[in-house]
């Protein structure tokens, strides 16, 4: 399996795109991922002609990943400029013979754009499912995992900036991501030193596998 991750600071902090690519592949599940990431980024900026995401796209991938920016939801001209932007990734990824999944990201840790943690998650579901549908393509709903995890479990998800992820919370997107991609439990995994490592993967079979 080739990945392609496209998006931002969520996807490269604790290097979601290799430890998803380590620990499928130490599980037997042989996973190569390359990725194409810059700090702020939006899919819109991803997008425009030329750029480095769609010439990295034409090479061939099985999977390629999209994952905007957390500001996607914050008003009407960026939810368009999301929109207008998946469809233009959406569509070269399909000409070059892959299959698109949406990263529909986890929250800040904190409010932002007038919505708590979970209130964004649920903003990003409603958000991303409605492209996705659109679009043919797959959601990886971290978001959804997160949003269990802040409701019934004490684990720090983030790290100090409150804004990326911690080592448990990037952990708990890779085990998703796995799990959507692979159809197949988190528990898989190796715990990759995370010592929450059960509880998480639980949290993403529940979401991913369990309904």
């Amino acid at each position: 399996m080739r990945i392609l991750f496209i998006g931002n600071s969520a996807t490269y902090v604790h290097d979601i795109p290799e430890t998803l690519a380590r620990l499928a592949s130490e599980a037997g599940f042989p996973t190569e991922s390359v990725r194409v990431v810059k700090g702020g980024w939006r899919l819109s900026q991803h997008a425009e002609a030329g750029s480095r995401a769609l010439t990295e796209i034409e090479k061939g991938y099985d999977l390629v990943v999209l994952q905007d920016n957390g500001n996607c939801i914050e008003n009407d001209e960026r939810r368009a400029a999301s929109v207008a932007a998946s469809e233009i990734l959406c569509k070269a990824a399909r000409e070059s013979g892959a299959k698109v999944y949406f990263y529909v990201r986890p929250p800040y840790g904190y409010e932002a754009f007038g919505r708590s943690p979970v209130e964004q998650c649920r903003e990003f579901d409603r958000f991303f499912t409605e492209i996705a549908d659109r679009e043919s393509a797959v959601c990886a709903y971290v978001n959804r995992a997160f949003e269990y995890a802040i409701e019934n479990t004490d684990i720090r998800l983030w790290g100090d900036d409150n804004a990326h992820t911690s080592d448990e919370g990037a952990y708990l997107a890779v085990c998703v991501h796995f799990a959507t991609i692979y159809g197949k439990s988190a528990t898989l995994l190796g715990e990759n030193g995370v010592r929450e490592a059960k509880v998480l993967q639980e949290i993403a079979d529940r979401i991913v596998l369990g309904g």
